[in-house]
């Protein structure tokens, strides 16, 4: 097996600070990347920060803005290789900017770009910037990571087979059970089918076998830690207990470069268990997960897999019937089933990109679901309920949304918002008996433009308070909601500074548990969302509107919280 030794990760930053970031990483770094590959990180990094010193290069930051802590910035790390990243001082593309000395901030993380330190030794205090300068920084980063690595090249090896002779040797946890009959297969298949692809070894039980005081069936699969990319597996696997980090006392949390979460079976709703000690299995190794479905007119409303054949079923022209008792879905009617209409779908897409409706639209294509792109030249134009059964508005504040790009920011065709016309649409909508669906920002959009009765719980509450920079959070659900359906009434959900409510008796779908809210990762101030609502379904004239303060579609991993999305599409 093969892997480049060295990553290098081009990005840019801001305009206004350093010129240029270079390894080492603030902390924390995740506890499962060896520190082997911790420390030619931090060698790389300072040899090329001596070289553009030397070249007379100014602004050079180590030891700032990024952190190494989650995995899907640094999968490298788990398989035996190093991640350099590189963030040059961005230009208007390529364009020259000119910053002005007063607009030089005071502070930014890990350091003071107007004074010097030892991360930042010679400040860049203004002046023009040109595409120009990026390129001379950057050949003479990557020169020196070149020749560094190329004269390190047998101590890279030697390190490369270390780490790999450590992994082989890991004592704890012995092994992760994924047991058989689970719940969700899709979703248990898709968590296999990630730590396959990331080199990870697993193997199924052909046999009943015991671990760790529990009995599990044959079919269960099992992945032992006494491999080479078992750091990759574990990181995914067990909860995060991430580092509460201050300037002081007293200080407000630092930020998180990305998220402090990415416990897999938390989001996909998969149970998979730890076992220390060592334990005798029949084992198998296996590269296919995937569990037979049996031949039957039912499709369990607990499985994700569901849905992709509803959708298939629907394309091809098809009738689904659904159990209102329980919401599996059913291909032949039968008495007490009710016929389930294909949603006409509709997803915002404002001028201003929005990640989030990206990440959206790429689960409802994965996911086979019928819908249109969905502008402000759609919303003003009224009469919604003609063309749209469900319009869902992804994570985007309310600025965006309701104001789009100023004029002459961008083409006059590109300027601009709803308004209050496309508030009175939205309105209408939904008196006329539409779904609106609010994820996780864009919920504020809806308490000003709908006026819901829904009250925030972070009113007067500072970032000091209350803190949630990427989490996995427990919420109890109202089983009897449709939303709800396939689902167990307790499971955690992602926030990410997400918003939590108040709410009317009645309409709360998901409220956050009332003590041990964190499931996993970092969480401040649990006192202030436990027992607020977290999803609210709330009636609107003939329709409903529904607020998540979350995002159920998080990067397209949440597969357990997928299911309230696309119930809530569904509504009959």
């Amino acid at each position: 097996v093969w892997h480049p030794h060295i990553v290098y990760d081009v990005h840019q930053q801001g305009p206004s600070a350093s010129r240029m970031f270079i390894p080492p990483w603030l902390d924390p770094i995740e506890p499962n990347i060896d520190p082997v590959i911790v420390q030619q990180c931090n060698f790389f990094g300072m040899a090329m920060a001596t070289d553009l010193t030397a070249a007379g290069k100014t602004g050079v930051v180590v030891n700032a803005l990024s952190d190494i802590w989650t995995p899907a910035r640094h999968y490298q790390a788990y398989h035996g290789g190093l991640r350099i990243l590189s963030e040059s001082a961005s230009a208007g593309l390529a364009s020259p900017v000119t910053i002005d000395p007063a607009n030089v901030p005071r502070s930014a993380p890990g350091y003071s770009p107007r004074e010097s330190s030892w991360n930042y030794l010679e400040p860049w205090l203004g002046g023009k910037w040109r595409l120009r300068d990026i390129v001379d920084y950057q050949l003479v980063a990557w020169k020196s990571l070149l020749v560094e690595a190329a004269s390190r090249r047998e101590s890279l090896v030697r390190n490369f087979y270390r780490i790999g002779q450590r992994a082989c040797s890991r004592k704890s946890p012995y092994a992760f059970v994924v047991p058989a009959n689970q719940r969700d297969p899709g979703a248990t298949s898709k968590l296999l089918d990630t730590l396959h692809f990331g080199l990870v070894e697993i193997e199924r039980a052909k046999s009943a076998f015991r671990a760790g005081g529990a009995d599990y069936p044959a079919g269960s699969f099992v992945i032992r830690m006494r491999q080479p990319y078992s750091a990759f597996a574990k990181t995914l696997l067990e909860r995060q207990r991430y580092p509460d980090l201050r300037s002081g006392p007293g200080e407000p949390p630092k930020r998180p470069y990305d998220v402090t979460a990415h416990t897999l079976p938390l989001l996909m709703g998969v149970a998979v268990d730890t076992v220390e000690t060592p334990f005798e299995a029949h084992l198998e190794r296996v590269t296919q997960f995937g569990t037979p479905r049996e031949k039957t007119d039912v499709l369990p409303a607990a499985d994700t897999t569901s849905w992709r054949i509803v959708n298939r079923i629907w394309n091809e022209g098809g009738t689904v019937w659904r159990d209102p008792r329980g919401g599996d879905f059913h291909t032949v009617e039968r008495d007490g089933l009710k016929r389930l209409k294909r949603p006409r779908a509709g997803l915002y897409h404002s001028h201003v990109p929005s990640m989030d409706e990206g990440w959206t639209r790429w689960l409802l294509d994965e996911f086979g679901f019928a819908y249109k792109s969905t502008g402000n030249l759609d919303i003003l134009a009224g009469g919604l309920h003609k063309r749209y059964d469900v319009l869902i508005f992804p994570d985007q504040s309310i600025r965006e949304i309701v104001k789009g790009y100023n004029p002459g920011k961008m083409p006059e065709e590109f300027c601009g918002g709803l308004g209050e016309a496309g508030a009175e649409a939205l309105r209408q909508f939904a008196r006329d008996g539409g779904t609106l669906i609010f994820l996780n920002h864009s919920t504020a959009y809806a308490q000003q433009a709908l006026g819901l009765g829904v009250t925030s719980v972070f009113d007067g509450v500072s970032p000091e308070q209350f803190y949630s920079p990427g989490s996995l959070l427990n919420v109890e659900l109202d089983t009897n909601s449709p939303l709800a359906y396939g689902l167990p009434s307790r499971i955690a959900i992602w926030s990410e500074t997400s918003p939590a409510w108040k709410a009317p008796e009645g309409t709360p779908v998901a409220r956050y548990a009332s003590r041990d809210v964190l499931a996993s990762g970092w969480l401040l101030g649990e006192k202030y969302i436990a027992g607020a609502t977290a999803i609210a379904d709330l009636p609107y004239g003939a329709g409903r509107v529904i607020l998540f303060g979350m995002r159920p579609q998080y990067r397209a991993q949440s597969y357990q919280a997928f299911k309230l999305l696309f119930n809530a599409m569904l509504r009959f």
